[in-house]
């Protein structure tokens, strides 16, 4: 009786507190962000999407990707990490080699022309050794993030409720720990701020023995925008976004890994 009146109590709580208010956006193009999916299924059926189409769908919601872009030979991938600014990150970019460190196809801290050129040669030649090479689309180049928190952002199918928002810390953390949330979508700003606040990991957020906080409405403001990404774009039927970069804040996030799968 005591724990049905403590239900009870929380759930009155619940109904008494403040709605949230579903954000619009007005720098989001959705018709775009469909196009691309719709293009993809076309041309390759139910899957996950190419690197350039994944960072193509992101920025049309204006998702935090950082500058860079994919390189399919070894003079492109350093001509552009040169644009760019060194140190930069390298990272094999396939549809169907999904956990890329574990296959050796990432690769961080390169400082020179020739660095980038080697790195992407001995991907090449170990996605090769695997029968895979077929399956390489080729390497994307960013800039090295230095700082922050990561976290993930991801989305899934519930055959029930549809899709569903999760939001916990990054990296190996989230195998590992697996401190989640997660809401039904559409999600409010009351949402997005409870689920920041809703993980144990908040704290490091938060900032934790001398280690700077995270840009909390850059996060909120994310998950908002991922949450209308799902809710315009039916086609996507799972996403991640791991690791997502919480920099201090005024600095924002920057998302530096991300899948997308459509059906």
């Amino acid at each position: 009786a005591a724990r049905v009146l403590g239900k009870l109590a929380r759930y009155a709580e619940w109904r008494d507190r403040a709605e949230g208010m579903i954000l619009d956006f007005d720098d989001i193009r959705p018709q775009e962000a469909r196009t691309i999916c719709q293009q993809a299924l076309r041309e390759q059926g139910d899957g996950w999407l190419s690197g350039e189409a994944t960072r193509n769908l992101l920025s049309a919601f204006a998702l935090p990707v950082p500058p860079g872009g994919i390189c399919v030979t070894a003079d492109e991938a350093a001509k552009l990490a040169a644009q760019i600014g060194f140190p930069v990150a390298l990272k094999l970019t396939s549809r169907t080699i999904v956990h890329k460190t574990e296959f050796g196809g990432v690769r961080l801290n390169l400082d020179s022309e020739a660095a980038v050129r080697q790195a992407f040669l001995e991907i090449q030649q170990r996605v090769a050794q695997d029968n895979k090479l077929a399956e390489m689309e080729g390497v994307l180049i960013q800039p090295m993030i230095s700082g922050g928190v990561e976290v993930m952002v991801g989305m899934t199918l519930d055959p029930l409720f549809g899709p569903l928002i999760g939001f916990g810390l990054g990296g190996i953390h989230v195998e590992i720990l697996e401190d989640v949330c997660f809401r039904v979508t559409p999600i409010t700003d009351r949402d997005a701020a409870e689920m920041v606040r809703g993980i144990k990991g908040y704290r490091l957020l938060e900032g934790y023995r001398g280690y700077p906080p995270a840009d909390i409405p850059a996060i909120e403001d994310l998950l908002l925008r991922v949450a209308r990404l799902v809710e315009e774009v039916p086609e996507i039927s799972e996403l991640d976004l791991n690791p997502v970069i919480a920099l201090p804040p005024g600095r924002a996030c920057q998302i530096v890994d991300a899948r997308i799968r459509v059906a």
